[in-house]
């Protein structure tokens, strides 16, 4: 009986073949490999071809204080741009150091500020001078946007723009930064020594 099954078994034994050689394996993961490295390709290369390609700007900003520090002024020309740019698209970063200490104010579109009635900076289109708020306005050759304190109750004007800018001397160097949300990019990037002016 044991010698039945030991026949049985040794025949079933040279009956076996392997179902696939080890050479067509390989080739059949090298070709599911070179598939799927092709569509990972091309899924990433579309999504940097849909990325918005970020505009140009070219600005002039101005920052001025009096003497005793009471008030300021903030003004950003647009000298150009490579087309207009809606301020819903953007944020306004500015930032300066005093006493060792960094102040950043970040602003975002139609995000109502301390006074709660404009989102500062106010942008003014070329030619006009009815102000708008930040994110309702086109940045176009020759806007100009603007904060100031001249008078008491606008402080707070400045104050939505320049975190601490009572601190701000003559001299001291503000940075300003616009940032184009929808590529991402930084699309503007100055740095102005801020002026003392007279009270006068």
């Amino acid at each position: 009986m044991m010698k039945k099954i030991l026949k049985i078994l040794t025949l079933k034994e040279k009956n076996r073949e392997p179902a696939v050689s080890p050479v067509v394996g390989i080739m059949l993961m090298i070709t599911i490999t070179l598939i799927l490295a092709a569509i990972i390709s091309g899924m990433t290369g579309g999504i940097t071809q849909k990325q918005e390609k970020p505009p140009q700007l070219l600005i002039e900003p101005s920052v001025f204080i009096n003497s005793t520090g009471s008030e300021g002024f903030l003004d950003i020309r647009v000298v150009s741009v490579s087309q207009g740019i809606p301020t819903r698209d953007l944020k306004l970063i500015t930032e300066w150091r005093g006493n060792g200490k960094p102040y950043r104010t970040v602003i975002t579109p139609l995000s109502k500020n301390v006074d709660n009635q404009y989102t500062y900076p106010v942008g003014y289109d070329p030619g006009k001078s009815t102000q708008q708020d930040f994110g309702n306005f086109t940045l176009l050759g020759g806007t100009r946007l603007n904060a100031n304190s001249s008078a008491e109750e606008e402080e707070k004007n400045m104050d939505a723009v320049l975190e601490n800018w009572k601190g701000i001397g003559d001299g001291t160097p503000v940075r300003i930064q616009f940032i184009h949300v929808p590529s991402g990019a930084i699309i503007a990037d100055k740095e102005v020594t801020a002026e003392a002016v007279s009270n006068e």
